[in-house]
């Protein structure tokens, strides 16, 4: 089979659109999206194989192609407040009968309904073919388990208007160069983990987890933290996301995304109430840091 990077791109928006105006004039404003949506496809050497409904699904030789079209795409602004949202996946594909078959079609559908207005995911192997300019605007969401896939994808996101393309580092007070986390010591309900260079835990309210925090408000697979390369790393996997609280005050919402973390801090999921000690842990990092 033929390999292409698929690039599947879904209008938000328009369910309300349609509440809201006449269906024809509502049909028009989305057909009016779709033929530009169309339009950016080919402009980048890529091929519509078709668009129905909110979205199009479309293929391209090589996944730079296909990130600058699904860039420009979130990117646009768009009447009535539309947006656009896509996935994006290098694999094999399937052409037959004027349409395309296969995993890359499969996963690039599934990164689209994962992703939210105005971002892109994609996959590892089409992340890894992006040139290194590419590559530094996303943000790496770590490990996701999709459906149909034995092994966890290694996902990245894009946002057109994401705060920052690089991941942040929350709670460094010293320099940056050369600090190295040699281990993390996490706390949750009374409990205590101690992850060194390779290990990591897993948050949520399933048994299945690591560190079991049982809201309704917590996701079954939350989030994860991680040390590797010497950074401890946590990334969120929620439907409700995460907020980072520093030592020195910094503050800040993860959703869907990664994050590098060290000093002390607490992590809170799927709500900001600080009172709610038992859907919360903290963390410490021990730090070397050259003179």
């Amino acid at each position: 089979m033929a390999k292409a990077c698929v690039l599947i791109s879904d209008i938000t928006g328009s369910t309300k659109l349609y509440d809201s105006v006449s269906q024809r004039e509502a049909l028009d404003q989305v057909s009016q999206v779709l033929a530009r949506m169309r339009s950016i496809i080919e402009a980048h050497q890529g091929r519509c194989v078709k668009s129905q409904g909110d979205d199009t699904l479309s293929f391209f030789a090589h996944p730079d192609q296909a990130f600058l079209a699904a860039k420009q795409m979130v990117e646009e602004d768009y009447a009535h407040g539309m947006s656009v949202h896509a996935g994006l996946f290098f694999g094999e594909i399937l052409s037959m009968d004027n349409d395309i078959y296969g995993d890359a079609v499969n996963t690039s559908a599934r990164l689209a309904a994962l992703s939210k207005s105005g971002e892109l995911l994609i996959g590892d192997e089409g992340y890894d073919r992006l040139s290194p300019d590419h590559q530094a605007h996303f943000v790496s969401m770590g490990g996701l388990k999709l459906k149909g896939k034995k092994e966890a994808t290694r996902v990245y996101s894009y946002m057109a208007s994401q705060i920052a393309t690089q991941t942040v580092v929350f709670g460094a007070t010293g320099p940056q160069i050369g600090r190295r986390t040699e281990s993390a010591e996490i706390v949750a309900n009374g409990q205590s983990w101690s992850i060194t260079e390779g290990e990591s835990l897993t948050v949520g309210r399933s048994e299945d987890c690591d560190i079991t925090l049982p809201h309704g408000w917590i996701s079954r697979q939350h989030g994860k933290l991680e040390l590797r390369g010497a950074q401890l790393e946590y990334t969120d996997h929620s439907s409700s996301g995460s907020s980072v609280l520093t030592s020195d005050g910094q503050e800040f919402d993860v959703h869907r995304r990664a994050t590098l973390l060290n000093g002390e801090g607490r992590l809170l999921f799927g709500t900001r109430d600080r009172a709610i000690t038992d859907s919360a842990l903290t963390y410490a990092t021990n730090d070397l840091i050259p003179d």
